[in-house]
Formats: C-alpha cells, sequence, structure tokens
C-alpha cells in the first residue's frame, strides 16, 4: 500500500544557493517513513513499547534536479520486507507536474534494544506489515567503498539537538556532515546527482565526530566520505557522492 503526503517547500529547507538542502529532503522521507508506519502500528513508538526500534540501515538518492523555496510537491513512499531480515522502502519526490524530481531507496532493519542487534522482521511485526506490503519494486543499491588517505576531515561535536527518538544521531545529519567537508568550489558550482549511504554504528550525545573525504580520482565529481567517532574511530557511516554541473 502506498502512502503520500503533499507538501510547500519551506525558505528554512533551502541553502545558501536556494535549492532544498539533502539533509532537508531526507528528513521529509524518514517523515513519510514515520506517518505511514504510524497509520499502520508499525511506528518506532509502537515498537519501543515491545523493546524494538527501526535503524537505517542503508540509502541511496537519486536527483533529477533540486526544489527550490516555495515549490509544491509531492511525496510517495511503499515498503517490502526481504528475506526476513530487512524492510526495503522507496520515496518519490514530483513536482505539481507529476514529474519525479528526486528517488530514494532505502533499507531498514528491526534492533533489540536490549540486545543491540537486528532481529528477523517476523519477530516484531503484526500482521499488518505483510497485508500492507507492495509488490513492484525497483531496488540498485551499490557497495559503497572504504575510504583511506582522506584529503580533508572536519570535526563535529554530537549536541542534543542532532539525536533523533532512539537518543542516536538522526542519520539525516550524518549527510549533512559528509556533505560539509566538499570543496567550496564544488558546493557553489555543481549539485547532487547522486548519495549512496551505509550507516554501520549510531553516535550518541557528547561525541566527536569526524568527517573525511577524498576525490575518486580520474572520475568528475565523485567523492568518498567516511564519519567516525573521534576517539574509539569507530566508523558511523561510509557514504559516497556524486556531483554534476548546476
Amino acid at each position: 500500500m502506498e502512502y503520500r503526503i503533499d507538501f510547500r517547500v519551506g525558505h528554512s529547507e533551502v541553502g545558501a544557493h536556494g535549492r532544498m538542502r539533502v539533509v532537508n529532503a531526507v528528513n521529509r522521507f524518514q517523515d513519510i517513513a514515520g506517518e505511514h508506519a504510524d497509520s499502520l502500528g508499525l511506528g518506532v513508538r509502537d515498537l519501543i513499547s515491545k523493546g524494538y526500534t527501526w535503524v537505517l540501515y542503508q540509502m541511496r538518492l537519486t536527483f533529477s534536479r533540486i526544489a527550490v523555496a516555495g515549490e509544491e510537491l509531492t511525496v510517495r513512499t511503499w515498503y517490502r520486507p526481504e528475506r526476513n531480515l530487512y524492510s526495503l522502502r522507496n520515496f518519490s519526490m514530483e513536482d505539481a507536474c507529476g514529474k519525479r524530481i528526486m528517488f530514494a531507496e532505502s533499507s531498514w532493519v528491526v534492533l533489540d534494544l536490549k540486545k543491540g542487534r537486528p532481529v528477523r522482521l517476523g519477530a516484531a511485526m503484526p500482521a499488518s506489515y505483510e497485508k500492507n506490503r507492495a509488490e513492484e519494486f525497483p531496488a540498485g543499491f551499490t557497495e559503497v567503498p572504504e575510504l583511506d588517505d582522506p584529503d580533508t576531515e572536519i570535526l563535529f561535536n554530537v549536541r542534543l539537538h542532532d539525536l533523533d527518538i532512539n537518543r542516536h544521531v538522526n542519520n539525516a545529519r550524518y549527510l549533512e556532515w559528509a556533505l560539509e567537508a566538499i570543496p567550496m568550489e564544488v558546493l557553489g558550482s555543481s549539485r547532487p546527482a547522486v548519495v549512496e549511504a551505509l550507516f554501520r554504528a549510531p553516535a550518541r550525545y557528547g561525541e566527536v565526530i569526524v568527517s573525511q573525504v577524498k576525490k575518486v580520482e580520474d572520475v568528475y565529481g565523485v567523492y568518498l566520505h567516511r564519519l567516525q567517532t573521534g576517539k574509539s574511530r569507530e566508523v558511523c557511516a561510509l557514504i559516497r557522492t556524486e556531483w554534476t554541473g548546476n
């Protein structure tokens, strides 16, 4: 079953170049995913009461163009279980004419809060989960490469404002921190075409995050990113971004 919402891009959702920030687009996707899950009794609050929660594992964003302030948009989402291990969820962001401007694929797991590890979907999901699954489901995840010998790194302190309901850093924040390390001349002259992320470990309040970036040699506009904690150097996320001209 598909779920959809209409919205207008707020002025607070666009950056210095007048286009919707990636972090705000991802937050819109996370919001509609939460609303859809809540409507089916599958939301985070429903799961937490049973000792579980949803965790985003992987995401791939593909941009045809970037939305601007005041634009009227529609976001649609649908999901499908995969091998009783992952919940695949897709998103489509479309303009007022129904033309897709952004597509996102994501993979989610259910985490046992006490044991700190994923469980099979069948152990945590009510019957409504299977009843409302979608059958048509393209998935195009690719491996996100490890980064070595970074060109640049920036430090960020995890603030209370960065946390989600699970008291972990909001996944969209990792993308924001990754893009912050991109050279300013690239950010000023290009826009994202593809953003791929693999989320490995949660970061918590008070930790320092190191955002590292390396340009892929001999490939135009492709960067590898790694976000890790400052003390233990535990990798929180691996990200790959592709950029194209404005």
